[in-house]
């Protein structure tokens, strides 16, 4: 296999374990067995420990020497303040995208958007790729692949993945539905502000609906307690 396999490999498990995180299928604080995954997943120890690996970057697994891997909890302030940073690099994607995008990358967006008012509501699958085949195709125009770093690391930090399953979110298919063409009509008219604006809204707007159908859940870990403090200062990244 190869290292693109592996890597496909190591993604796919961290998704399946996420997926079981967010299930509650293991709870908060709950040690996860690399073997009993391997097991469940009917794959090796070895992307299990990777995967983990890339979860524990991520914030939703612990790894303690000699103790293994845990289950974070996770706080909605977390939550809140990862859309922030979510949605102010997707602003200022769009933003750069406005003044970027020709008539042909103005015709693909509108293609993708045609595509998506048209797609059937009951396949939440289609319509939440699409979504993000759009959104990516912004961040090409745009051309800022710093800014797309840090929107990618962000949407790995949020309890739903895009494309797998953000469409059972109650509200997100009818934002998706009709927040995306005025965005586009914002890029097209070259108006930086006006896309910043509705990109950064458009975000922060479908990370609401996710944190209140999450609150309906009981979902969080944990309350916002206050953390201990790190130090005087931050590493660098």
């Amino acid at each position: 296999m190869g290292r693109t396999g592996k890597e496909q490999l190591r993604g796919n498990v961290a998704s399946a374990i996420r997926d079981q995180i967010m299930a509650r299928t293991v709870q908060p604080g709950e040690p996860l067995r690399l073997g009993q995954l391997a097991e469940q997943l009917g794959v090796s120890v070895t992307p299990v420990r990777e995967a983990l690996l890339l979860l524990t970057q991520d914030g939703w697994v612990t790894h303690e020497p000699n103790r293994g891997f845990r289950v974070s909890a996770v706080r909605r302030k977390d939550v809140e303040d990862t859309y922030l940073m979510w949605g102010t690099a997707e602003g200022e994607l769009a933003a750069r995208a406005a003044t970027r995008a020709t008539a042909r990358d103005v015709d693909e967006l509108r293609k993708l958007d045609a595509q998506i008012r048209g797609a059937d509501p009951a396949d939440g699958h289609l319509a939440t790729s699409l979504n993000s085949a759009l959104h990516h195709y912004v961040s090409v125009i745009a051309d800022a692949p710093k800014l797309e770093w840090f929107a990618e690391a962000a949407s790995r930090l949020v309890p739903l993945q895009f494309p797998e399953n953000f469409h059972v979110v109650p509200g997100w298919s009818e934002v998706n539905r009709t927040q995306h063409t005025p965005l586009i009509d914002a890029i097209a008219a070259g108006d930086v502000d006006q896309a910043r604006l509705l990109a950064k809204e458009h975000f922060m707007g479908t990370g609401d609906l996710l944190m209140q159908w999450l609150d309906s859940l009981d979902f969080w870990g944990e309350p916002d307690a206050p953390q201990t403090p790190r130090g005087p200062g931050r590493l660098a990244g």
